[in-house]
């Protein structure tokens, strides 16, 4: 932001009414960590590590001790400098053991009576670079201990850089001092100021990303200090302009009198400022923000007062960390308590998506969003403010190439998925986690459109375009612009604590699994028995209940003259009894065998079986009146003698349940669903009601008395068996005395089980 930073190769017209200039070079990729100069208030020796001679040296030595830099090259420091104790070459090197580590020898003169000037070296490599300021008079410097205490007291981040800029602009005199922080985009808000009458107030403004490039950036983190005393400086090259223990230019980056980019120098000129100090702002490693100085005439400030002005800098640094900390600690905490509300919540369930929408507010809260959504098995279960279910699904089935590691965030979804630019006002933000390794299943958050307006200083962000042309000219006045197309940001702890409870939901999801596993083979293990005792019960009941009938009909026929009406009526009730029993007997052996028979899947056409379906039942509608609705019916692939069983018994029912209907009509039809077929038997008798449902596919389970409709009650029992042996399901619909319909569900060649439709589609009609 203006001289705080780097400059854009853009203009910064002066707050102070300087005039509009034209930036026409870009510091973008400009080398500014070696520019071969300094600034000529001090001056630089390079220094060779082994000997401590002089290999390069800035030209500004010649203002400061009077001696040429090239009449100093091959020269020993510590022949130069006045060395009482004789100390200097071993603190030298002991100042120097870690690498671009700046250390402030303290203060010496040289032996050409010069003066004094203070001393900061650091190691570079196989050299050492020494710089010299001339030394101020001591100051009185004001403690520390006094703004710590205060900066504790702070309620906030603001109010902790507005106490930090009121204590630097006392310790520097400069004529303004503004804090800004970054966000997650580079751009910076100011956020505290003081200044003196006459400088315009920053306080509010955005500066863009673009005034500070990357290398600039990386600068300010390693090098957290930068004095500029005067704007209007002439460069100190280095003598020579290479090292020549290397034959390549000196890095600079960790040298305080660097020289500035010219981009920078043009930047302040615009802005009316002659003299800047700039120190970083470092938070858990990132450069979180900084503290800029800026006056209208040129100004040195001492390097104590820059050493104390750094000290207070870290200080506030410190706490904006622990403050951070402490607000990330606390979330994670508050995260970590709607985990587990979340993962109870699913455990008191059957199912994952059930449990988490049972408890909306703790599904909402822990991603901060306006609305959530679960995804599972092809159902979608949502609370809040969302897109619609269409368009959830949509983004379902996207999420596979965009999530890594089973998790995809967006603030931005129209810019990742153009498609879906019409959900920006509930789900511009996405944040999603995969619950399952095999299917699109999913828990997804959204986060609204956040529209908020903003002030920059001066032109706002440049376009890529509009920058490499290097045209654009730049004020500082108030630019007013409506953000808009992104939604606030996921937090980095937000993210860690979505894929912690997606472990957490698939550990859920996996148990359950096992559970249903195990209980299946229980289950499986159970109806093999059951159906081993139901076919030895009925194979073995078959023939007594033949031998009862049987004789029953003999003794009528040989005794039967001499037995009373009363036992020819009771011999006749055992007859029928027995033969009842043995028709129960069959089916309940058919219905055994089912389970223990092998499919022999093949294309049935079913107009075909419908038709051989019809005639067998023919002698069953002698003397009454039925209407056929038939419409057309698919080929499916299926076992041709099961599936003719099936509908044979859902025909029975309906010829046997219309017998009251003048006329009676029964309707056949099907249609395409699921990647298989529905079809259906339609009749107009006697019907159902619907809260008896459940019942109508178990074994002997009966909605109507035996004395009126005859059967074993096995019958829709078969029906549903080989149905879902072939990987479908069946349901019914009924209105008493106004007829019934039953469905049943064949998947395709290809498609299995997971075909079936759900149950939102059990009112499907033709």
């Amino acid at each position: 932001m203006g001289n705080v930073s780097s400059s854009r190769d853009h203009q910064v017209p002066s707050p102070r009414s300087a005039p509009i200039t034209k930036v026409t070079d870009s510091c973008a990729s400009e080398p500014i960590h070696i520019p071969g100069s300094i600034q000529p208030h001090g001056f630089l020796f390079v220094l060779d590590r082994a000997n401590g001679t002089i290999l390069q040296a800035s030209e500004s030595v010649l203002r400061h001790l009077g001696i040429p830099a090239s009449a100093l090259l091959g020269a020993k420091l510590a022949e130069l400098v006045r060395d009482p104790d004789g100390e200097f070459p071993q603190r030298l090197e002991a100042a120097t053991q870690a690498e671009h580590a700046p250390f402030h020898l303290g203060s010496l003169t040289f032996l050409s009576g010069s003066g004094d000037f203070d001393l900061v070296v650091h190691r570079s490599g196989e050299a050492i670079l020494a710089e010299f300021e001339p030394a101020a008079p001591a100051s009185q410097l004001a403690g520390l201990g006094d703004f710590v205490g205060r900066a504790q007291q702070c309620e906030t981040v603001d109010d902790l850089c507005e106490l930090a800029v009121e204590e630097i602009k006392k310790l520097t005199g400069y004529g303004r001092v503004v804090a800004y922080e970054f966000n997650s985009e580079g751009h910076g808000r100011v956020n505290a100021e003081r200044h003196d009458p006459g400088y315009v107030s920053f306080r509010g403004l955005h500066f863009p990303a673009s005034d500070i490039p990357e290398q600039a950036r990386r600068l300010y983190l390693v090098n957290r200090l930068r004095c500029i005393p005067d704007a209007r400086y002439e460069p100190s090259p280095l003598v020579p302009r290479d090292n020549p223990l290397t034959g390549a230019p000196t890095d600079l980056s960790f040298a305080e009198l660097r020289s500035i980019s010219p981009s920078h120098l043009r930047y302040m000129e615009a802005m009316g400022t002659m003299a800047s100090m700039s120190i970083s702002l470092v938070v858990q490693g990132r450069l979180w923000g900084m503290i800029s100085c800026h006056h209208a005439q040129p100004r040195t400030v001492p390097l104590a007062v820059r050493t104390q002005t750094n000290l207070l800098a870290q200080i506030v640094s410190l706490q904006i960390e622990a403050r951070r900390a402490q607000g990330e600690a606390a979330r994670r905490h508050e995260l970590q308590h709607l985990t587990g509300m979340l993962l109870s919540a699913m455990a008191e369930h059957d199912n994952v998506p059930a449990g988490l929408i049972s408890v909306p507010q703790a599904l909402l809260e822990f991603a901060r969003a306006g609305g959530a959504a679960v995804v599972h098995s092809g159902e979608c279960l949502t609370v809040g403010q969302t897109p619609e279910r269409d368009d959830i699904l949509a983004l379902c089935a996207r999420l596979p190439g965009m999530a890594k590691s089973g998790l995809f965030h967006t603030r931005d979804l129209p810019a990742v998925a153009p498609e879906f630019a019409s959900v920006r006002k509930q789900a511009c933000g996405v944040l999603a986690i995969s619950i399952s390794e095999l299917h699109p299943n999913y828990v997804l958050w959204f986060r609204p459109e956040w529209i908020r307006s903003i002030n920059w200083a001066g032109r706002g962000p440049i376009p890529d375009a509009e920058a490499a042309a290097r045209a654009t000219e730049r004020t500082f006045r108030p630019w007013p612009q409506e953000i808009r197309g992104q939604s606030l940001p996921w937090e980095p702890w937000e993210l860690d604590s979505a894929a912690e409870l997606r472990t957490a939901i698939t550990g859920v999801v996996l148990r359950k699994a096992e559970e249903l596993a195990g209980l299946a083979d229980e289950l499986g293990r159970t109806n093999q028995e059951l159906e081993a005792f139901s076919y030895s019960v009925s194979h073995d009941l078959r023939a007594p209940l033949r031998h009862i009938a049987g004789y029953a009909e003999l003794l009528q026929e040989y005794e039967g003259a001499q037995l009373s009406a009363r036992a020819s009526r009771y011999l006749a009730n055992i007859g029928d009894s027995a033969r009842f029993a043995g028709r129960l007997v069959d089916a309940l052996l058919t219905f055994s065998q089912m389970g223990r028979s092998a499919l022999k899947p093949t294309q049935v056409n079913l107009t075909q079986t419908m038709e051989q379906i019809r005639r067998e039942l023919a002698p069953d509608l002698q003397g009454r009146e039925v209407d056929w609705v038939s419409h057309e019916l698919p080929e499916v692939y299926a076992d041709a003698g099961y599936i003719h069983l099936a509908l044979r018994n859902l025909l029975s029912n309906a010829i046997k349940y219309t017998r009251d209907r003048e006329p009676a009509v029964i309707e056949v039809g099907a249609h395409p669903q699921g990647g298989g077929h529905v079809i259906y038997v339609r009749d107009n008798g006697v019907g159902f009601d619907m809260k008896y449902a459940g019942k109508l596919f178990g074994v002997f389970q009966r909605l109507h008395r035996m004395e009126d409709f005859e059967g074993t009650g096995i019958g829709l029992a078969n029906v549903r068996r080989i149905v879902e042996r072939h990987g479908g399901r069946v349901w019914a619909e009924g209105v008493p005395d106004r007829g019934a319909t039953f469905y049943l569900f064949l998947p395709g060649a290809d498609s299995g089980a997971a075909a079936a439709p759900s149950a939102s589609h059990k009112n499907s009609r033709s």
